[in-house]
């Protein structure tokens, strides 16, 4: 969140607000807004600006003059962007950044969805400082129609509300405060499920070696072409899929472990450790009839049909549970 005067612009959401009341901002004339942000205070070089909003269009100054003049009447200021004669523009107003971490120690997503979500409807997460770069990757994206929410740094991700466990990162490695390794590290710790695919303009072997280690799908160098960029993206939202079903089986796999009694829980580590009926009694000291009854719950607790989806559960379980939850025995 950015505060400008009496404004307040969310780059991420693309929206903007004056004295609390939303509006309405053009594209164009956001992207130019953004740009002058990231500036923090200094001047941004007519050419320069042109070149990040129209990337790949020839326009007139005047364009850019438009837009300017746009945003200025939006925000009811004209000294909120000043004109450098003969050179650009930057913003006068005194830019306040919120990037106050939310400490995370979990990850929280919705487990209603049960079976796999189609691979166009993974969301990409792009985060990247550089407004250029998140603004063409942007309009690469939406021309392919590929869902995606823009980032500018670690910290403004790590305080999002995060929606779907189907989603993949397009992370930049040198990130302003948390970088994009410490932001990979912050996100194993939590074990979200996205893969991720790292950016970097000046990446060392060293550094790459590091990443990978650590589950990096892949790393791009920039500046990488548009046709492979998409290929990589291919292949890693369809990886997406499975890590979205493998978080859902694990989360609803330990909600279901959380409803067993602590007995429930000491029989369920017995029965998938192979013993018998008549070994785990003589091991917790009742009738091999209350022993049949307690698997019974079990079974019918985890909605497991076989021993072998017990184990699998169980695994699962041991493998993802939080520090703080009771460890299967």
């Amino acid at each position: 969140m950015i505060r400008l005067g009496n404004a307040t612009i969310y780059l991420e959401r693309r929206e903007a607000f004056l004295n609390g009341k939303p509006v309405r901002i053009g594209g164009r004339a956001f992207d130019i807004l953004a740009a002058l942000i990231s500036a923090k205070g200094r001047i941004v070089e007519k050419d320069d600006l042109i070149n990040q909003v129209w990337p790949d269009t020839v326009v007139e100054e005047n364009n850019l003059q438009v837009q300017i003049s746009t945003l200025r009447k939006t925000f009811g200021s004209q000294e909120l962007i000043q004109t450098v004669p003969r050179r650009g523009y930057r913003l006068s107003a005194e830019i306040d950044i919120d990037e106050t971490p939310l400490h995370r120690d979990e990850i929280i997503l919705p487990t209603e969805t049960g079976s796999a979500l189609d691979v166009s409807s993974v969301r990409v997460f792009v985060i990247d400082d550089d407004v250029s770069v998140s603004g063409a990757l942007s309009r690469l994206l939406r021309a392919e129609d590929i869902p995606h929410t823009l980032f500018g740094s670690a910290e403004e991700f790590l305080n999002a509300k995060w929606e779907s466990p189907y989603a993949c990162i397009l992370l930049d490695i040198n990130l302003p405060d948390k970088s994009g390794l410490d932001l990979q590290e912050a996100l194993r710790k939590i074990k979200a499920p996205w893969p991720i695919i790292f950016m970097t303009g000046n990446g060392t072997i060293q550094m790459t070696v590091r990443a990978m280690k650590a589950g990096a799908r892949e790393f791009l160098t920039k500046p990488f072409d548009d046709g492979h960029l998409l290929d990589v993206l291919a292949g890693v939202r369809q990886k997406a899929v499975e890590s979205g079903d493998a978080y859902l089986y694990m989360k609803t796999a330990i909600e279901k472990y959380a409803r067993l009694t602590s007995r429930e829980k000491e029989v369920y580590s017995l029965v998938v450790s192979g013993l018998t009926h008549k070994e785990i009694s003589k091991e917790i000291g009742t009738s091999e009839v209350t022993t049949k009854v307690h698997k019974k719950n079990i079974m019918l607790k985890m909605q497991s049909r076989s021993i072998i989806e017990l184990v699998s559960m169980y695994n699962t379980i041991k493998l993802n549970r939080h520090p703080e939850d009771q460890e299967p025995a």
